[in-house]
């Protein structure tokens, strides 16, 4: 019985998983695939495409094949802490020399807010919304790069002016606190997604690479009541990329422990 372009794709995918076939190494034409397998070429083409959507593969055209794609081994662990320097604020050591990328600038645009955003900012979905978004990079390494896109809440907007425009020395950050009379309280939530179109081609993503994306949320006291003055999505390779943090003990996990009494296997 013929096999499926998902089963083939599993053997290959386990192939590669167990190291049988390498980094660099070229996988079977589509030709032999469906030689092999008793398939038409449309199927090995469908297995095929299947392992590069993942990004395990790459196709590098006419008669040269498909090979298993180079991976990094280890991710630059990103730290998640505001520090500060004659620049301003910055978020991590590791990143402090990063800069606007070559060729690029900072984007400044009035938008509808997406649902996500929106929802932080406490605006309605759709609602225009000034948008600061930028592209830094390691200058050494054009593989290290994030976008960052700074959403600013429009009463904030309205107080100050400079937002939408040149925030001047110390950036938008130093502006928010300089109105507010106090520090910024900065909260962060860490996920993952799919990239879109043109977040891939900025990110420099091969096919199947998610991305690692941080939302940070900027608070701050007007009148007693906490406004989120912005709300930074900044966007990475998954692949490149992690954030890396100690577990806590807490409540009765903190030493000593008491005995456990029950069997979390029987429920």
């Amino acid at each position: 019985m013929a096999q499926t372009a998902e089963e083939i794709a599993n053997q290959l995918r386990e192939l590669i998983r167990t190291g049988a076939v390498v980094p660099g190494e070229r996988l079977p034409t589509m030709e032999t695939l469906a030689a092999e397998h008793g398939v038409s070429r449309q199927t090995a083409r469908q297995a095929l495409n299947q392992l590069k959507a993942e990004g395990l593969v790459e196709y590098k055209g006419g008669r040269t094949g498909t090979f298993v794609r180079e991976r990094p081994l280890t991710r630059m662990v990103r730290s998640r802490g505001m520090d500060r320097d004659h620049l301003g604020y910055y978020s991590g050591s590791n990143v402090q020399h990063w800069r606007l990328v070559a060729g690029t600038h900072t984007e400044v645009a009035t938008v509808p807010a997406p649902p996500d955003i929106a929802e932080l900012l406490g605006v309605g979905a759709g609602e225009p919304v000034i948008v600061r978004k930028r592209l830094n990079g390691d200058p050494n390494d054009e593989r290290f790069r994030q976008l960052t896109d700074s959403w600013l809440h429009p009463a904030v907007v309205a107080e100050l002016p400079a937002l939408a425009g040149n925030t001047g020395l110390g950036g938008i950050y130093d502006r928010i606190e300089e109105w507010a009379g106090q520090p910024i309280a900065w909260e962060e939530e860490i996920t993952a997604a799919t990239p879109s179109p043109s977040d891939a081609t900025a990110l420099l993503l091969p096919p199947g690479v998610p991305l690692l994306r941080v939302i940070r949320t900027s608070k701050i006291q007007v009148e007693g009541n906490t406004v989120i003055a912005e709300v930074n999505d900044i966007r990475m390779s998954g692949e490149l990329f992690s954030v890396k943090y100690p577990m806590s003990r807490q409540g009765a996990a903190k030493w000593p422990v008491a005995p456990a009494t029950g069997d979390f296997y029987e429920g």
